[in-house]
């Protein structure tokens, strides 16, 4: 059986945005370090929002500045991701893995909408 693939053409790099962890530094007299923001790329594709998804959906109320998320990559609901200097917040995981090869769906909600 062949699998649907997103065309690299419409695939572009993103980044997931996450934290690491604080700690005492134990070597240096148990200083306070504080944790880092740490920036992964990844490729996906943005694409807007559909009528249908505009509709208050189980994830909440969206807008026309929320975004889809078409990716090979998994993600939890609140992770952030970056697209040109925009944040958004995953929102909601449409759970398309099982179809095309491990594909992700996820609806972002942009940073200032949260």
């Amino acid at each position: 059986m062949i699998t649907p693939k997103i065309p690299g053409l419409v695939m572009t790099t993103l980044n997931h945005i996450s934290y690491s962890d604080g700690h005492y530094d134990y070597e240096n007299g148990g200083v306070w370090v504080d944790g880092t923001m740490v920036t992964t790329p990844f490729q996906g594709t943005l694409l807007p929002l559909s009528y249908e998804d505009l509709k208050y959906d189980k994830g909440g109320t969206y807008t026309s500045e929320d975004q889809k998320l078409y990716t090979y990559t998994a993600f939890q609901k609140g992770e952030k991701i970056v697209d040109n200097g925009i944040e958004y917040a995953v929102a909601q995981d449409k759970n398309h893995s099982r179809h095309g090869g491990g594909l992700h769906i996820y609806i972002l909600k942009r940073g200032d909408n949260q």
